[in-house]
């Protein structure tokens, strides 16, 4: 049912209602970001295969996954700018149009001598992952009420890990790791036709049933933010940097998801050090921890802060717990128990997989009256930071002082990164705009 409120200041009364198309936008969104997603690791977790099959260094096939974190880290800004000035259905069109545009690209990249197609195609794919990164806590904000917004923020990222978990699990079925190049290109063939065929299905349906807003908005928080003037970008990092809890919920939200998504790009050499052979095990398992977190562990605590509204709790909770999961993960690998890793490893995911929704919501929050999509984009800026520097200095210590201690290194930094969370003051800005009113 919709709901109604109205308002009563001194001066004008605002009308907030809340509308049921707001599931069909929110719907649309995890789909088109789904088939975005799903490209990130699509080379690097077959990596043995896409270097053998291109016949290029591993750094190479690393960098179609860090091509989606040089993009960012690069032009969220300025896209932080479009999103606020075109509103959220022109940028779904272009984030879909970019992604449909790489994907049609990578069809002609299934040849021995065409890696360069492939980079270019990822590179097409990694700017619009731009755009949809910061879309889910705005989308959230301009189409749900106080009381669900952290929900639907989590249902919104959602789709990001539906999306990974595929771009995981689906290459892995699908390119054989086999002698004959020629089947190995017959199931990239088939890899980028499936791609293309529901890339474009995705943009048709952004195309056709998006919508920008709702005629009223859904909170009394929207409604100032819509009727308030929009900061320059100047104005918006001035202010974040004297948020002194904006920057500590940087560094642990930045260091804790950026493990993560070196973790993903990492992932295959990591596995089958431990299980050689296993490839199609390395994307079951990568897909099952991307489930548990970014799926169920992200709706689970999304609706633990609209219930509840404990921010800070909750941030350390999942971070430090991620540090004791990761302990358990490494013992299973290290005693060669493999059957252990199927629920060792999505423990983890479950865990560190949820830091991204925590991090957006409380973000959000601490940064209010600042956009949404501002507030997200300068954390996912330093999440990207952190995923980059994590990728090179992890990969690097992997040959240097082996896997074993590498990845007690990764525990301490997860353990310190929960402890930063003590210095975060839990104040819940958007909240108080709506209850105060």
């Amino acid at each position: 049912m919709c709901s109604n409120n109205i308002v009563n200041s001194t001066l004008n009364i605002t009308t907030v209602k809340v509308y049921k198309y707001r599931w069909i936008i929110l719907l649309i969104f995890c789909f088109y970001s789904s088939i975005n997603f799903l490209q990130f690791a699509q080379y690097s977790i077959i990596s043995n295969i896409t270097i053998k099959y291109y016949n290029v260094e591993d750094i190479f096939v690393d960098l179609t996954g860090l091509f989606f974190m040089f993009a960012f880290i690069l032009i969220s800004l300025p896209a932080n700018q479009l999103i606020e000035k075109y509103n959220l259905r022109n940028t779904a069109l272009l984030s879909s149009g970019l992604t449909t545009l790489g994907n049609l690209i990578k069809l002609l990249s299934v040849s021995p001598d065409r890696f360069y197609v492939v980079l270019i195609g990822q590179a097409l794919c990694a700017i619009a992952q731009v755009f949809m990164t910061c879309i889910p806590s705005k989308l959230a904000s301009t189409w749900f009420g106080p009381d669900e917004v952290s929900t639907a923020c989590a249902i919104a990222i959602f789709g990001y890990h539906i999306g990974l978990a595929i771009g995981f699990f689906m290459p892995s079925s699908l390119v054989r790791n086999s002698d004959n190049l020629d089947e190995i290109g017959e199931d990239f063939m088939t890899l980028q036709i499936i791609n293309s065929s529901i890339t474009v299905a995705s943009f048709i349906a952004v195309l056709l049933f998006f919508r920008a807003r709702p005629p009223l908005p859904p909170s009394q928080s929207q409604a100032a933010i819509i009727d308030a003037e929009k900061p320059s970008t100047l104005t918006i990092i001035k202010q974040m940097v004297k948020n002194r809890d904006y920057l500590f919920l940087i560094i642990v939200i930045g260091s804790s998801n950026g493990l993560y998504s070196s973790f993903g790009i990492l992932f295959n050499g990591l596995y089958l050090n431990y299980f050689p052979g296993y490839e199609v095990e390395v994307g079951i398992i990568a897909a099952l921890a991307v489930v548990a977190g970014g799926c169920i562990g992200s709706v689970i605590f999304g609706y633990v802060l609209d219930k509840w509204h404990h921010f800070k709790l909750t941030t350390f909770f999942i971070v430090f717990c991620s540090a004791v999961a990761f302990s358990f993960e490494i013992v299973s690998m290290e005693e060669k128990a493999q059957l252990a890793t199927y629920f060792t490893i999505p423990l983890f995911g479950f865990f560190i997989g949820s830091t991204l929704v925590v991090g957006f919501e409380f973000a959000t929050e601490l940064m209010y009256p600042i956009p949404e999509a501002a507030s997200c984009a300068i954390l996912n800026i330093f999440i990207f930071i952190f995923s980059v520097a994590y990728t090179l200095i992890f990969s690097a210590l992997y040959d240097l002082i082996g896997y074993t201690a590498t990845n007690i290194v990764i525990v301490i930094l997860l353990v310190l990164s929960s402890f930063i969370v003590y210095f975060i003051r839990p104040t819940l800005r958007r909240r108080e705009a709506n209850m105060s009113k």
